[in-house]
């Protein structure tokens, strides 16, 4: 409950604002001089807060004279306020995409072929992107597989429904993965090497690299590149059922 002033302001509400709510719910029905008294504030720094949040449907009033400030039930609150950022949202994202739009019609520069994704989060982000556009195939060594999100586990069972073949060679941590990957259609395959570099390719072009167990991922579209990633995935495909015969 101390806490309820904090995560309202994190909602974007003033400080009076969450204190006075805050202190309604805590104490009870009161008037503003007592809100005042309660957050240690002058009455005349606790009008205008009261004011907005009746106005809001926030707060209730009884009685005028004087008016005494009931709090409005907090889920009431808590689901309009969350109805309001997601409609803000919703508008930033749209904003945000027009001008992501405008940027890929123009092309990108030279410079920017090849991009750097931070962590495990960034690999999975930029990964399930890869697998949602994939037409032919999709080609993978991941020594993170056990780590990978929902969302990707189920973008690669779509893309396999969609004919896209699909071969995965990870690690024994992610042999739950690899079954089920397996069951859906996926060739997959087990190795013991947890140092070697991930990586995926989609359709013979766009390639996704992490270097060993370092945190940065690249991601780029090179099909020279690509071709010599995949020998390597080839030549290591068949030395593990090599070692299996």
């Amino acid at each position: 409950m101390e806490q309820l002033g904090d995560e309202l302001s994190r909602l974007g509400w003033g400080k009076y604002e969450s204190a006075c709510y805050h202190s309604l719910v805590k104490f009870g029905e009161m008037k503003a001089s007592q809100v005042a008294a309660r957050i240690d504030a002058q009455p005349a720094k606790v009008y205008q807060p009261l004011n907005s949040l009746h106005e809001r449907g926030y707060v209730k009033v009884r009685s005028e004279n004087p008016k005494r400030y009931v709090a409005q039930n907090p889920r009431y609150v808590i689901e309009k306020e969350q109805e309001r950022f997601e409609a803000e949202s919703d508008e930033i994202l749209e904003s945000l995409e027009e001008a992501w739009e405008v940027q890929i019609e123009r092309g990108p520069d030279a410079d920017d072929s090849a991009w750097v994704l931070s962590g495990q989060d960034g690999m999975n982000t930029e990964l399930l992107n890869l697998i949602e556009d994939a037409e032919k195939s999709i080609i993978g060594f991941d020594t993170r597989l056990a780590w990978a999100t929902r969302d990707v586990i189920e973008a690669i069972e779509e893309a396999l429904e969609n004919d896209v073949d699909v071969n995965i060679i990870g690690t024994p941590h992610s042999s739950d993965t690899l079954d089920r990957l397996d069951e859906s259609g996926a060739t997959t395959n087990i190795s013991d090497n947890h140092n070697r570099s991930s990586y995926y390719i989609v359709d013979e072009k766009a390639v996704l690299l992490n270097i060993g167990t370092q945190e940065a991922t690249l991601s780029f579209e090179d099909s020279d590149i690509a071709g010599i990633i995949l020998d390597d995935y080839q030549t290591h495909e068949r030395e593990q059922i090599e070692a299996q015969t």
